[in-house]
């Protein structure tokens, strides 16, 4: 068992319930001796206490109410019934009492000289200007209110020296026996989480209505009990003391299942106010329900009637309620009227269904449909040829999705192309050096090798710096750049490449000076993808025509060379990764310069364009002037 699994357990639970509800009737008695002491009532004699004047008005009610009635009557002979009424020796009681007027005159007397005299506020009582005085029998020959009025008197000047402590005792007892409940409640030895008891398995408001309702009614009959007549006799205190606890009980059960429905969490589930709001919220859904199947039954048999028929029949219907309604001479009129906008509403409605064929039509993916909107007017010929332009729209889309999809084969064909090609050549290669094989052979060997490994680190190579420059991955420190130097530059490391490509470099600048902003390692990237394409693809025997120039806040650069080759491809196309302009792909590249120049020119903030006019194939690019 684990430490604190006694604690859970059902006899220490119980053991708790109990001491908490036998505290309860030492607590009350040791704290209306506490109340008794510091009211004062301990202080002097009991006859001039409270407690017994109290005791002492309800032995003389009845007198009192004799009193009253003979009065209220007009008898004349009250007085000279007191006597055999009320003796001197009567046993019944322990009080006496004197009658007198205003005079002083004795009316009427039962006390003898050893009785005591009330000294409390019952010992002078005036009813209608006669003076009752109370006396108490010294040898107590009843066992009445004032005599219980005495022992429990005794029994609280006994009680009073200590009722403090064990009053502040018992409330601390209480207080920890409460949180003890509370911890211990739902909980079974061995489990850590809480479990449901019986208790919990009763409704809330239900067990607590049911509960609290008997508590109440159990103090108000302990309230009521301290009230009656034998308030002072030893069965009745008994009796309030007991209603007390019990109602204690009461309230520590309801504690108990209050603190076990808080650890089960939901506690406001379980209750009868809850389960009515569920069977309403559920009528409410289902009455939601119908009502909505009845309307969707109606929507549907309104629009199964074609649009124009409906118009017509709505029509109809306002008229016949019109006419019904009117009765002057100017009915037919208001028919004729009424006529005109019907056929302008019928009319209307044709337009209407007319538009919502054509939505419908393209709702089906039918993107050829087009609206007629030549008898249309206002909204509606607008409405049409929007749904025009979307059927365009997708069109369009549709061709260019499809274009995006032919290329995406395209690129895979061709990177399998361009990577397979060098590595087979390895391969064979590889494969013919480890056989026999004279020492030419093998020069002529490494050499293709080379060739090839070359040729696959530049594809690598470029597929990279592709990468990067499309993902803007790449530093860009823009400076001020002069483009004079950057072209001249270029070309004249590119004079051997050129000349061997029998290209004849054309450079066009203008006299003044301009300066680009731009990142001058980038720059030098873009020229040299630009030149390198030119070398490669230009005809031989023509020029290569390089210029640049101000177009506003812009310079403007042109690279225009003659191709070798028939250009017979769209230049978006031709822009697009491992596309070449010769489609055999006989010439060395990897069909990613362009693309990358693209990236590069637009990652400085420039923009980059195509143009091909025949066999004449132009590049140009413009990057940002600064002064």
């Amino acid at each position: 068992m684990k430490r604190n699994d006694w604690a859970d357990g059902f006899w220490a639970k119980a053991a708790a319930f109990l001491l908490a509800v036998a505290l309860v009737p030492v607590t009350l008695v040791y704290g209306a001796a506490l109340a008794v002491s510091y009211s004062g009532e301990l202080r002097g004699d009991f006859y001039a206490s409270g407690l017994c004047s109290s005791a002492v008005y309800e032995e003389m009610r009845s007198v009192y109410g004799s009193y009253n009635y003979y009065v209220e009557n007009g008898q004349a002979n009250i007085y000279e019934n007191f006597p055999d009424w009320y003796p001197a020796d009567d046993r019944y009681t322990n009080v006496r009492f004197s009658m007198e007027d205003k005079a002083g005159t004795l009316l009427f007397d039962n006390h003898g000289e050893s009785d005591i005299p009330v000294t409390g506020w019952e010992s002078a009582i005036d009813r209608d200007n006669v003076i009752f005085r109370t006396y108490v029998a010294a040898d107590y020959p009843a066992q009445d209110s004032v005599y219980w009025a005495l022992r429990i008197y005794d029994v609280m000047a006994e009680l009073a020296p200590h009722a403090a402590a064990v009053v502040t005792v018992c409330t601390l007892a209480e207080l920890f026996f409460l949180v003890f409940l509370a911890r211990a409640a739902g909980r079974r030895a061995g489990r850590e989480e809480a479990i449901a008891g019986w208790q919990e398995k009763i409704p809330f408001d239900l067990y607590a209505a049911v509960v609290l309702g008997g508590g109440v009614m159990l103090v108000a009959a302990a309230a009521s009990g301290t009230e009656n007549t034998f308030g002072f006799e030893p069965i009745m205190i008994a009796a309030v003391l007991a209603c007390c606890a019990a109602a204690y009980a009461i309230f520590l059960a309801f504690w108990m299942t209050l603190c076990a429905r808080i650890k089960l969490g939901r506690w406001w589930e379980n209750t009868v106010c809850c389960g009515v709001f569920r069977l309403c919220r559920r009528f409410l859904k289902w009455c939601w329900r119908v009502l909505c199947r009845v309307w969707g039954a109606i929507v549907g048999f309104v629009r199964g009637i074609p649009l124009v028929w409906r118009t017509a029949v709505g029509c109809c219907v306002i008229g016949v309620l019109l006419f019904a309604l009117e009765s002057n001479h100017a009915a037919g009129l208001l028919l004729v009227l009424l006529a005109v906008l019907s056929v302008a509403a019928c009319l209307f409605s044709m337009q209407l269904r007319r538009l919502q064929k054509g939505g419908e039509a393209l709702a089906a993916g039918d993107l050829t449909s087009q609206v007629d909107t030549s008898h249309m007017y206002f909204d509606l010929k607008r409405h049409g040829e929007n749904l025009n332009a979307i059927s365009r729209g997708m069109s369009i889309a549709v061709e260019q999705r499809l274009k995006s999809e032919r290329l995406k084969t395209e690129l895979i064909t061709n990177v399998s192309h361009d990577i397979k090609t060098p590595l087979t050549s390895i391969v064979n290669y590889v494969d013919l050096l480890q056989r026999e094989h004279t020492p030419e052979q093998e020069r002529e060997y490494l050499a293709v090798l080379d060739r090839q490994a070359h040729k696959l680190k530049k594809l690598t190579v470029d597929l990279v710096e592709m990468s990067k420059a499309s993902t803007g991955n790449i530093p860009c420190h823009i400076a001020r750049r002069s483009v004079r130097e950057l072209i001249d530059q270029t070309v004249g490391e590119y004079a051997e490449k050129l000349s061997a490509a029998q290209l004849e470099p054309v450079v066009t600048l203008p006299d003044e000076e301009l300066y680009c902003l731009c990142d001058g390692a980038l720059m030098w990237r873009v020229l040299d993808n630009l030149l390198s394409n030119a070398c490669k693809y230009a005809c031989a025997g023509t020029r290569l025509y390089i210029g640049a120039k101000r177009e506003g806040e812009t310079v403007a650069f042109s690279f225009k060379n003659i191709s070798r080759d028939a250009l017979n491809i769209d230049p978006d196309e031709l822009m697009e990764r491992f596309v070449r302009g010769d489609s055999s792909r006989t010439t060395e590249g990897s069909g990613l310069g362009l693309n990358i120049a693209k990236s590069l020119v637009e990652l400085q903030k420039g923009a980059f364009s195509i143009a091909i006019d025949g066999d004449l194939f132009k590049v140009g690019f413009a990057l940002p002037r600064t002064e």
